[in-house]
């Protein structure tokens, strides 16, 4: 009885199951090739414009954002513009503190690695030769996430150097979270419907670093500035 159930398996059963398999992975492969398909005509026919972006920023210290925008015309004005960016974040900052005569003076720097992820709308508008020079205004939310950093200390005092080098995210890094998110501003000039210079502003809305002392934590509470993401940088980039 075995002998004839194990035949009956093998030889009906799994052909069967696998014509069923075979079957049910042709349709998701159609499925995937008309989507896609759907997906090129609509963007074809959207006339979306590819932008390859690399711009020099300041996160404090200068730093430095590469990636692309989409941009999805709504009309004839309005677009909607997502992004990609791979961005550096460089922070670095002094303390000097007098404790019984002993002076210590540290010095932090902060490299961490970001995905930012930009969904902006922007809105254009046309000089009188609208073929050589026009000017969007882009703005939306950004959203962000960090992928690995290094968190560096030197401690110099009456009794000698000391030096910390500790992943940016670890739980002893100057990080307190990987996820990031806030507002996102530009402005773009468009010359000759191909070449981009312009300007952006990063906002964070998330208190992601963490203080040196107890004066910077109460500074930070008052002014939220220097706990959160606040990025202002150059554009430079080419539409295809």
């Amino acid at each position: 009885m075995t002998t004839f159930y194990s035949i009956f398996v093998k030889m009906i059963i799994k052909p069967i199951n696998n014509i069923l398999f075979m079957k049910s992975f042709m349709h998701i492969v159609k499925i995937a090739l008309l989507s896609l398909s759907f997906l090129i005509a609509t963007v074809a026919s959207a006339q979306v414009k590819v932008n390859v972006i690399a711009s020099p920023q300041i996160n404090e210290n200068i730093s430095f954002r590469i990636g692309s925008d989409l941009n999805v015309p709504i009309n004839s004005r309005w677009s909607f513009v997502p992004g990609l960016y791979w961005s550096l974040r460089n922070r670095q900052s002094t303390d000097n503190s007098n404790n019984n005569g002993t002076i210590k003076e540290s010095e932090y720097s902060d490299y961490a690695h970001f995905v930012t992820l930009p969904l902006r709308l922007g809105i254009q508008f046309p000089f009188k030769n609208e073929g050589k020079l026009s000017m969007k205004i882009l703005f939306g939310p950004y959203l962000a996430y960090g992928i690995c950093g290094t968190s560096k200390t030197k401690i110099k005092s009456d009794d000698g150097t000391l030096f910390k080098r500790v992943g940016t995210f670890d739980s002893d890094g100057r990080y307190k979270y990987r996820l990031d998110y806030g507002l996102s501003y530009g402005l773009n000039f468009q010359i000759k419907k191909h070449y981009l210079v312009g300007i952006f502003n990063e906002v964070g809305l998330r208190k992601i670093y963490r203080m040196n002392d107890s004066l910077e934590e109460i500074i930070g509470e008052l002014f939220f500035t220097n706990k959160i993401n606040f990025a202002l940088g150059l554009t430079f980039g080419y539409q295809f």
